[in-house]
């Protein structure tokens, strides 16, 4: 079995067509910036909702927090539906699913109920958009084209959070927040060219592990409304869905991975460190905007553009990681990234309360250092995976994402009401260092083992 990650050129990927692949790729793009944007810009329409269903914002946050559950579940199923039915299908799936959901809540948007079914239908086809462009390079292309793929999709995320979080804000003040629902039909325009231009794959024989995606689901949902409510209840719900899981993949006939799927010593202790490493990434997003204003007398509002200059870095980077990876290799990439991403916290640790353009010289990194892992990471952890698991891997690894991510906003925003700027930075700072030195530790260890054969 070949690995995901090989050097393969396209066409040997997929012996069955001489169509390129990349072609394939502007439309899954598109479709997954697009997506971001939604979903990003949905996330900061948690007041307007509030203020005019007359609810708590606990309650209207809802629409964002279970989304979130939802992408990091669907990042998972997408992957391993991904293993047996073509991405074409799955797409459509997706924009169909994007375009009822979008229409259910515009068209009840009176009705609570209706709007929170009508968003988690949404988003349920947003997951797909989120996961398969990342599932279709690392399948389709050859390793040198992933770098530069990824790296658009690096850019993409970084894009979907900043023109999200600037249009639902315009369009929530000068329009109304139910025009929201409406953007997203815009997606059923792609259904033709997604038709004609992503390749339908082979047909492989699959079964799908509905019991084993269920136990993810129970576990990732039960973790991720306990960092929302702090309730114990939640967090025994998801040691139970880890317990129901690691039973079940020892037991089942076909799980959806087998107990050696963990084995992988790379992938692994990547995952790893993502969990530990990405839960800062939000987190010093979330605590930027209060330190400015508390530290340095900025509005909120205006406080929060102070990351724009770090998304428009991301973004670069993210666009160019492919002459990057010309220069650079993915070791020297990752490591690079390791310490722009703890250089910022620590120099945000010691110098916060100085000047704001602390902040935003640390934010820059912060963002750059983001930007610059994930491409040559995802690569790495894939090294070692067949191609019949890359998507199911790819899936772990977006799930892993998507819990650490409201996690870490959740121990940040609990500190920041616990200790001084400085500590909570110190705090992020350390947390980052253990996922980087876990990482670095294994790496060495690891590619010292991998060269033994080879002399």
């Amino acid at each position: 079995m070949t690995s995901s990650t090989t050097s393969a050129s396209p066409q040997d990927k997929r012996p069955d067509s001489a169509v390129n692949p990349k072609v394939a790729v502007p439309i899954l793009l598109f479709v997954f910036v697009f997506s971001l944007v939604i979903d990003n810009g949905f996330k900061t329409m948690t007041m307007p909702i509030a203020q005019a269903l007359d609810l708590s914002v606990k309650t209207a946050s809802l629409q964002a927090s279970l989304a979130g559950v939802i992408i990091g579940i669907g990042a998972v199923v997408y992957a391993a539906l991904a293993d047996s039915i073509s991405i074409r299908k799955l797409m459509l799936t997706g924009v169909v699913l994007i375009a009822v959901g979008s229409i259910l809540a515009f068209a009840f948007s009176s009705f609570w109920p209706m709007v929170l079914a009508g968003r988690l239908i949404q988003t349920a086809g947003l997951a797909a958009a989120e996961t398969l462009y990342v599932i279709y390079v690392t399948k389709h292309l050859s390793e040198a084209d992933q770098k530069t793929y990824l790296g658009f999709s690096t850019a993409a995320f970084q894009a979907g959070l900043l023109i999200g979080a600037l249009t639902s804000g315009f369009i929530s003040t000068y329009v109304s927040w139910t025009a929201m629902f409406l953007i997203p039909l815009i997606l059923i325009l792609t259904i033709p060219p997604i038709i004609k231009l992503v390749p339908e794959d082979e047909a492989v024989e699959g079964h799908l592990d509905v019991l084993g995606l269920f136990f993810i689901a129970v576990f990732a949902t039960g973790l991720t409304l306990f960092m929302q409510e702090f309730d114990w209840v939640y967090l025994i719900v998801a040691v139970l869905g880890v317990v129901g899981f690691v039973y079940h993949i020892g037991h089942a006939k076909y799980p959806v991975v087998t107990p050696e799927f963990f084995t992988n010593g790379r992938y692994v202790w990547t995952i790893l460190m993502v969990f530990f490493v990405y839960s800062t990434q939000m987190g010093f997003i979330f605590l930027l905007p209060f330190a400015a204003h508390d530290l340095h007398g900025m509005n909120i509002d205006k406080a929060s553009l102070l990351m724009i200059p770090g998304y428009i870095c991301a973004i670069l980077i993210g666009i160019f990681s492919g002459k990057i990876g010309t220069v650079l290799s993915s070791r020297a990439t990752i490591y690079t990234a390791f310490a722009l991403v703890a250089g910022a916290l620590v120099m945000a640790a010691l110098f916060v309360q100085l000047h704001v353009a602390i902040l935003i010289a640390a934010i820059v990194a912060f963002a750059s250092g983001f930007s610059l892992m994930y491409a040559p990471l995802v690569n790495t952890a894939l090294r070692n995976i067949s191609a019949v698991k890359s998507g199911i891997a790819i899936g772990f690894y977006n799930l892993t994402i998507n819990i650490a991510i409201p996690l870490g906003i959740a121990y940040t925003a609990k500190l920041q009401d616990l200790a001084s700027y400085n500590t909570v930075l110190w705090i992020l700072a350390t947390v980052a260092a253990i996922g980087i030195a876990l990482y670095v530790v294994s790496d060495l260890k690891m590619a010292r083992s991998e060269s033994r054969p080879a002399r």
